[in-house]
């Protein structure tokens, strides 16, 4: 990992959103800022060689706070998830960083299966440019960030979301495709591995050049949506 300052940030807030998935608000360090797509690592400093990379998912505007949202799935997420405001000194983060950012111009396409839509929720947040949001998820109660989707219409942001063990299948590229109607839309791809490619190649098949395909791949978590 290249070198970058390291901060202790002081957690505010934690809860629980959907089932398995945690809220995490912290204090921001002095000059905080980030892009929307971008993430901040993670480690505890008596494990140095554990790192977990986290979506920032606040508001651009806030500089004072940022969240991540992160899913239970394992001994670090449970550790961070038992913590407390002033049980959090030995935490330590770096970013952010990546490349896979969108900056609201134009009209950005933004496809998700589970907890892949977190990124989405810092642009779905900037007050400019076009949003069109398709989102996959097991159950509606399994919709990450459901109860602020009006609000991100007010940002410019149209939801459409499933829920594919309740009758609904999941997004194909072909019908986003025909749903956008957009020669001029970039297209985000987010979440397990298997969504990422199938809707990767799919895009490309319905004619989406390859320039306007930009995908973020969370590893292949298995049956999140």
């Amino acid at each position: 990992m290249p070198v970058h300052p390291e901060y202790r940030p002081k957690l505010l807030s934690s809860r629980e959103v959907v089932p398995g998935v945690r809220l995490f608000r912290f204090e921001a360090w002095p000059g905080f800022t980030f892009l929307p797509g971008q993430f901040l690592m993670f480690h505890f400093a008596d494990d140095p060689k554990t790192w977990r990379a986290y979506s920032v998912c606040s508001d651009t505007a806030d500089s004072s706070s940022f969240e991540v949202a992160i899913g239970m799935v394992g001994a670090f997420s449970d550790r961070l998830g038992a913590l407390k405001p002033g049980e959090e000194k030995e935490l330590i983060v770096r970013g952010p960083f990546g490349k896979w950012t969108w900056s609201g111009e134009g009209h950005a396409v933004l496809i998700a299966g589970g907890t892949g839509v977190t990124p989405f929720r810092a642009m779905a947040l900037l007050g400019k440019g076009k949003k069109t949001i398709f989102y996959s998820s097991k159950n509606k109660a399994d919709r990450l960030f459901g109860d602020e989707h009006a609000a991100w219409a007010m940002r410019g942001a149209t939801v459409h979301a499933r829920a594919t063990r309740e009758g609904e299948s999941r997004w194909t590229a072909a019908e986003i495709v025909s749903a956008t109607d957009d020669s001029s839309a970039v297209f985000f791809i987010c979440g397990p591995k298997a969504l990422v490619e199938d809707m990767k190649s799919g895009l490309a098949a319905a004619g989406v050049d390859a320039e306007k395909i930009r995908t973020e791949k969370w590893g292949d978590y298995t049956d999140l949506f």
